[in-house]
């Protein structure tokens, strides 16, 4: 199920925020449910341990 959040940003960011969704035929809110989930996704793949090299430090 979807949440819904709420949140204040300056003038300049929304109407920057506007043109790009209206590039990208979005509303706001939808190029900014997308940015935040991009954001988070790419945070996660940092956070991300390197694989593993047991293998190698054993022999």
């Amino acid at each position: 199920m979807a949440k819904r959040i709420s949140t204040s940003i300056t003038e300049g960011i929304y109407e920057l925020l506007q043109e790009w969704a209206n590039e990208e035929r979005r509303s706001i809110s939808g190029l900014s449910a997308f940015l935040l989930e991009q954001a988070v996704r790419e945070r996660q793949k940092q956070k991300q341990p390197p694989p593993s090299n047991e293998k190698q430090e054993k022999n």
